[in-house]
């Protein structure tokens, strides 16, 4: 059993054994718009509350890239032609959980694993345009300065990223 598979077993003992494990990569971006001499990040409100960046699963055929701008104009409605990636940045967090609620029926019904490990990428995006089109997927959305992005991001992973991309544009 190799490294990375004994590691999710001691996370995850009770669902490895009978269920597989399933690597999944998603892209998103850390979007952020200048208005006014100031710089407003934008975060997303998921379903189970948490407030999170754009992102989404890699497709059949698809780049990093074409990922992360149909997944914005899926979640925002923001263009492409709307927004700018910043050179240079390019950050990935990981980590692993089991399915629960509708992902775990619906991966139930399709036969594929419960336990996830999950790798994100996400780039740094300016947009020009701070008009929003929010996906049915989402409950909410704001956009905020660096700081109460940091306050109000759910996750240790999203916050060190975003940290990232405060140093960067400053």
């Amino acid at each position: 059993m190799n490294k990375h598979i004994k590691n999710i077993s001691k996370q995850f003992p009770q669902v490895i054994a009978p269920y597989c494990l399933a690597l999944e990569k998603s892209v998103g971006a850390i979007i952020f718009h200048r208005k006014d001499n100031e710089v407003k990040f934008l975060l997303i409100q998921y379903p189970h509350g948490h407030w999170e960046f754009a992102r989404g699963h890699v497709e059949e055929n698809e780049t990093e890239l074409d990922t992360m701008y149909r997944e914005i104009e899926e979640e925002t409605g923001l263009k492409k032609e709307s927004l700018t990636k910043i050179k240079d940045f390019r950050e990935k967090i990981k980590f692993s959980y089991i399915a629960k609620g509708n992902e775990r029926e619906e991966r139930r019904k399709e036969k594929r694993c419960l336990a996830i490990r999950k790798t994100v990428v996400f780039y740094l995006v300016e947009s020009k345009k701070d008009e929003i089109i929010l996906s049915h997927e989402h409950t909410n959305f704001e956009w905020v300065s660096g700081k109460e992005a940091m306050k109000r991001l759910t996750f240790d992973n999203s916050k060190r990223i975003m940290k990232i991309a405060i140093d960067k544009i400053s």
